[in-house]
Parts: structure tokens; sequence; C-alpha cells
């Protein structure tokens, strides 16, 4: 698995998705442009997940991918049309392999722009679902953080991937993103406004099954990850005592 660093503009990008037909989409984090751009450019290489992050010199994507720089570098430049071709600075990519071995037992620090959500009888922010089960006990309700918190960690943990401690995880960033999608009936195509929630965590994590957490590294966290959330970001961990 690779880590792949791709350098956008943000003002092709959404060019490009206008040109998709998608220019009147409300994208408050640049999440559905991307995943159509990817789409169109990189096909079955796109780097999935994937986390957008902005800066003075535009938009950065990095992603884990399946294959090196120079196989997503060939690909694009041999099948995508200009306006997706020129939304990449292509000259500037970046790249490196990921460990191929993890070890039982090691510490890492991570972060993760993650969309908690549940998926009952319809999608809806795990919070909102707490708090209306607490209503329904009358009990107090949990804080955003200590649902947000608990939920990261059960994710962690599926299949035993890593063992984390609730009181090492942080909810560090928060804030509401909508967008719109198209979806395809009979009748013609609507557009419909989504509004999710969008944490940032940062925290750490101890390795228990090393080819269960390389699946995590490579599948990601929660839902939505064709959208810009889920991917473990890892980090040193942070100093104890």
């Amino acid at each position: 698995m690779f880590m792949i660093d791709l350098p956008l503009d943000p003002a092709r990008l959404m060019r490009f998705a206008h040109r998709q037909g998608h220019g009147q989409l409300a994208d408050d984090d640049f999440g559905y442009a991307a995943h159509a751009w990817l789409a169109a450019t990189l096909g079955e290489l796109a780097p999935k997940p994937f986390r957008l992050l902005e800066n003075r010199q535009g938009l950065r994507m990095l992603g884990y991918a399946g294959q090196p720089i120079d196989a997503l570098r060939d690909h694009a430049q041999t099948f995508a049309e200009p306006d997706a071709l020129n939304v990449c600075e292509w000259s500037a990519i970046a790249g490196k392999l990921m460990p191929a071995d993890w070890q039982t037992g090691r510490r890492l620090g991570f972060e993760v722009r993650a969309c908690p959500v549940s998926r009952a009888e319809q999608e809806r922010d795990i919070y909102l679902v707490a708090v209306s089960r607490a209503q329904a006990a009358g009990t107090e309700p949990p804080s955003r953080p200590e649902v947000y918190s608990e939920w990261l960690v059960r994710q962690l943990t599926k299949e035993d991937a890593a063992q984390a401690n609730q009181a090492a995880v942080d909810v560090i960033g928060f804030q509401r993103v909508r967008s719109q999608r198209l979806s395809h009936a009979s009748e013609g195509t609507k557009r419909r406004t989504v509004e999710r929630p969008d944490a940032l965590f940062a925290g750490d994590l101890t390795i228990e099954n090393p080819d269960a957490f390389a699946r995590l590294l490579a599948r990601g966290v929660g839902r939505h990850r064709a959208f810009g959330f889920g991917m473990l970001l890892l980090r040193p961990p942070r100093q104890t005592g």
C-alpha cells in the first residue's frame, strides 16, 4: 500500500465538477467534487480512503492507494480528459510505500476525519441518536465528545485490529457539512441536500492484530470514505508519564 499526495487546484476542481453537471451542488468540503474527479481521472486506481487538506497553496489530497505514483500518473495521462487531468499538478505529486509488517503491541498516534453516523432506519448523527435515547429513558444525555470518542474506539477495535482507550481519544474539531447528491429515478434526476457530522479526532492506539490493522488502514474508518472521510493518518504516539 502506498500513501499518495496529490496537489489539486480548487478552482479547476470546481470547474471540472461544473462541466460534469455538478456546478449547482452545494459542497462545503470539496468531498463530492473530489469523488467525481477521482472516478474520472484514476478510476479503479483512485486512492481510498483519502483526506483533503486546504492550505495557502491550494488543496492537497492525501490517500492510500494500491499502486505507486508512476502508475497513477500514467493512467491519468492515458485515459483522463483534459479538464480532469488539469485539476492536479502531476509534476509535484509524491508518494511513499507504507510498512508491510506491523508489530503487535506497537503504539501509534493517529488523526482521522470521520463521519460518525448510525445506519438504523435512516442515516443519522450518532450523537442525536444518543440524545433521543436518553430523553426516552429520562436520563441526562452524554456529551457529543463522549459519544463520538466511544464510537471511534469501536471502529478501531473491530476485528481486534487495535486497542484504544477512550480517554486517549480527543475530538479536536467538529462541524456539519452540507452537500447535494444527484439521484436518478424514473421521473428524472433529482437533487437532495445531505448534511452530515464531520468530526476530527486525535489519539493513540496499540496494534493488536497486525493483519487486521493493515486492513483497517486500507479500508478506513466509518462511512462515506469515498467522500474524504475515514483516512487514518499515523503520528508518533503522545508521550506518557
